[in-house]
């Protein structure tokens, strides 16, 4: 098939490389007159590093990533250890590893495996151009501000994108600053992913850039318009908000890089169809189910669209049937999905910054038990109902990491 993939982010590239590795012709367009990913680290799930593996991405991605040995959560206060999540079993588990890489990382990755495989990528293309091109099948995949989504949705006039209450600090520490300080010095000594939560706030750190750089994200309510404030600004308003934190949060803090942004938090709105009518257009990624950060599964959702959609067009094949069909199966099977995990996202999010009293307490006991003690637990939508933490929950992390693409498809097709 000759398939038109637009956008060039990591959705997009993973979108254009699964389809190519499958024997599709595939071409991405992307506006940007550059290829370049924005964003510091990212977390990559294995039901995501799964579908790397497959596609060969492994070594090149284990060159530049961290393999963290465990998830712990503390308290932001005084660092006590709420609960500590073991990685050591999860390529046994799961198939793949939990990893930690810079956003830019594996978005070169991508793009260089793409182009080995045949993918054509064309920059500074706009859509709206006027040069005419044609295929059998066009997917958009052009981010949380689509503008596929835009024109595809045209008749209902609405915004998709809709804020979460929440938004983010994003913050770098060197690991050498890191090593001067005996308040900050484990830090740089272990490649574990770190969470601290309290009252409407959370930080979250983890090493990068082959474990020479910290990224750091600290959760706040998004109460304040920082559009046009200044670094200095930003970090006057992190002083003040973290003041009463741990010490060693306060040494953290005292040591960051001076450029800081602050990130407010969308989502996308479940939109009426991802698929039009003829079965030759369809959403996937953030265009189509953007997501809060706080299970880490944006990425994901994004590459398991990619190996849905790849999956969805082979079986079409195999079996004669017409693409109508192939991509009614791929919106039931990802619409559903997608939009289950989005909501599962902010509910994590809204969890982890749960102010003091009966619900933060519940929360406190179910991170300890792993989550096996809830009363929500095996009922349906668990993962919005629940009390714990989703990787600190046995029944959600198999839910997340688990889920099985190829299957859904056979099931439903």
């Amino acid at each position: 098939m000759e398939i038109i993939v637009v956008g060039a982010g990591i959705g997009g590239l993973s979108s254009a490389l699964s389809l190519t590795l499958a024997g599709h012709t595939t071409t991405v367009l992307e506006s940007s007159p550059t290829l370049a990913e924005v964003g510091a680290g990212v977390q990559l799930t294995p039901n995501s590093t799964r579908s790397f593996w497959k596609w060969g991405l492994g070594p090149d991605i284990l060159s530049h990533a961290v393999l963290p040995s465990s998830f712990n959560i503390r308290r932001d206060t005084h660092d006590s250890l709420l609960r500590s999540v073991s990685f050591k079993e999860f390529e046994k588990r799961y198939g793949a590893p939990y990893i930690v890489i810079h956003r830019a990382d594996i978005h070169r990755i991508l793009f260089e495996h793409g182009v080995k495989a045949g993918v054509k990528l064309r920059l500074g293309c706009k859509v709206v151009d006027g040069e005419r091109l044609s295929a059998d099948l066009v997917v958009g995949v052009d981010g949380i501000k689509s503008f596929a989504r835009g024109e595809f949705l045209a008749d209902f006039r609405d915004k998709w994108e809709e804020k979460t209450g929440w938004a983010a600090y994003r913050l770098m520490a060197p690991v050498e600053a890191l090593k001067s300080n005996p308040l900050t010095e484990f830090l740089s000594q272990d490649c574990n992913c770190n969470c601290w939560i309290g009252d409407d706030r959370l930080v979250m750190t983890y090493l990068v850039k082959n474990a020479q750089m910290l990224n750091i994200v600290l959760g706040h309510p998004d109460d304040v318009d920082t559009s046009d404030w200044t670094s200095e600004q930003c970090k006057a308003e992190i002083g003040r908000a973290f003041e009463d934190s741990s010490p060693s949060l306060q040494a953290l803090l005292a040591i960051t890089n001076p450029e800081v942004q602050n990130w407010p938090i969308y989502q996308v709105r479940s939109l009426p169809r991802w698929v039009a009518k003829s079965g030759r257009f369809v959403l996937m990624g953030d265009a189509a189910h953007a997501m809060a950060f706080y299970l880490s599964m944006g990425v994901s959702m994004a590459v398991e669209d990619a190996e849905t959609l790849t999956e969805c067009i082979s079986l079409m094949q195999k079996r004669n049937e017409s693409l109508g069909h192939a991509m009614g199966i791929f919106e039931k099977v990802r619409k559903r999905r997608a939009e289950a995990v989005r909501d599962a996202s902010l509910h994590a999010g809204n969890v982890l910054q749960l102010r003091r009293g009966p619900e933060q307490e519940t929360r406190d006991r179910a991170l300890r038990s792993d989550g096996v003690e809830e009363e929500a637990s095996q009922t349906d939508e668990f993962y919005v109902k629940k009390m714990s933490y989703g990787i600190a929950d046995q029944e959600i992390r198999d839910w997340s990491y688990g889920y099985d693409v190829l299957k859904q498809v056979e099931a439903e097709w």
